[in-house]
């Protein structure tokens, strides 16, 4: 049987080979040691550390402010042992600008820069700053809002079918914020783009926001700051349609036919929208006139509000239509109603009209009023708006009907009324 070989280390430290590649090793280990704890001075630069400016409280009550300090960041050179300096991070210095107590009001200082230990590691030496100088711009904030000058180009073409709008702004108005000086520089704000070509629908752009002083050149400032650096503007492009205008009527008799007595002026207007909303509108109404409030001898013209769907635009421009009620032949006759009928009295309740009479005013034709008698008339009270619990007396609105149809009540009446708990004697 062979026996197996067996490497110890007193055979390795015989083999010259391992003797060779050892040493190397071991010196390469020693000379890294002994190199970094010799005490050996090294320099370095340590680089991007924030420049720090702290304003006097005097100056901050002012309302100053830094907005530029030329350079964010400085480079500070330390020199020291290599270990130590090769954990220094750009945390661990502190760099600051001397002389801010010179600053009093808006103006560029002039100001130096030194740099100081920031941290534990205290072990090296601060041999420079670079930038050794910023200039440091102080003044203080201001806000102004400007409205928006159109400056858009627009160049379109539209079918005689379709309407182009007015153009509709995202935003009026912009807010320019920054250093007071260079604020009150500007003079106007406007926006820059251009719309074009044969357009059947609506046009949309992202407008520039341009900022203009009082001789009109474009100011370009990295101090101001614009609440918005573009505007959509779109230019509305609509099918149009004529459409009919139509008055309505509350509390109308029903035997009148109101379209031989009725006209509007104008009979109808040029309405732009969209095409949904185009196909399902018919007609505009106006707001209804109420027949109660309709006096013969004195009523028959109305002007009223052209109300459009709020996507639609007016193009007649005809914001106000002339209602006219034909009322020759029509009259008023006053008519005393003394019975009263009373709906919705609570249970466990009596109402009583303590109002003995009324009198009503009937309007209508000459023929159909001569033809009516008081007992073509009924009051009615509606106890419904004093609840199940109300006891006392009161005034209660009372529903005037006649018995013609081609005749209608003139103004509205009101009744006394009395209400009592019901007991065993009423």
């Amino acid at each position: 049987m062979k026996r197996s070989k067996k490497i110890t280390l007193s055979k390795l430290f015989r083999n010259d080979k391992f003797l060779i590649v050892f040493a190397f090793v071991s010196a390469c280990i020693l000379w890294f040691v002994f190199s970094q704890n010799s005490g050996e001075e090294s320099v370095t630069t340590i680089t991007d550390i924030p420049i720090n400016i702290e304003l006097s409280q005097e100056a901050k009550e002012n309302g100053l402010e830094v907005f530029s300090k030329g350079s964010d960041t400085a480079s500070v050179r330390i020199s020291g042992n290599k270990i130590t300096i090769g954990t220094v991070r750009a945390e661990d210095i502190l760099v600051t600008a001397s002389q801010t107590g010179t600053i009093t009001s808006s103006n560029t200082y002039p100001l130096e820069l030194k740099a100081k230990q920031n941290s534990n590691k205290t072990n090296y030496t601060i041999e420079s700053v670079e930038p050794s100088f910023v200039n440091v711009y102080v003044d203080k904030r201001r806000s102004m809002e400007f409205n928006i000058k159109d400056d858009v180009k627009y160049d379109i073409q539209v079918d005689q079918t379709y309407y182009a709008g007015n153009p509709i702004y995202s935003t009026e108005k912009v807010t320019v914020s920054g250093p007071e000086t260079e604020v009150l520089k500007v003079e106007s704000v406007a926006i820059v783009g251009e719309i074009s070509g044969q357009l059947k629908s609506t046009a949309e752009i992202e407008a520039q926001v341009v900022l203009y002083d009082s001789f009109g050149e474009e100011i370009n400032s990295e101090y101001l700051t614009v609440s918005t650096s573009v505007v959509r503007v779109s230019v509305p492009i609509l099918p149009e349609k004529t459409v009919p205008i139509k008055a309505t009527f509350t509390n109308a008799p029903s035997g009148i036919s109101l379209d031989s007595i009725v006209t509007v002026e104008p009979s109808e207007i040029i309405v732009a929208g969209p095409e949904t909303t185009l196909n399902t509108l018919q007609y505009i109404e106006l707001p209804a006139i109420d027949f109660s409030k309709l006096d013969p001898a004195t009523d028959g013209e109305y002007e009223l509000d052209v109300n459009l769907p709020s996507d639609c635009r007016n193009i007649s421009n005809v914001t106000k239509a002339k209602v006219t009620i034909n009322l020759k032949g029509y009259t008023t006759q006053q008519f005393t109603v003394t019975g009263f009928k009373f709906k919705n009295v609570s249970e466990g309740s009596v109402a009583k009209a303590t109002t003995t009479d009324i009198a009503v005013m009937i309007a209508g034709p000459a023929d159909a009023l001569a033809s009516l008698t008081e007992e073509d008339i009924t009051a009615t009270v509606d106890m419904t708006s004093k609840g199940s619990d109300f006891v006392g007396s009161t005034e209660i609105p009372v529903e005037i009907k006649v018995n013609n149809n081609n005749c209608w009540v003139y103004g509205t009446y009101t009744v006394n009324v009395n209400v009592e708990k019901k007991t065993t004697e009423n």
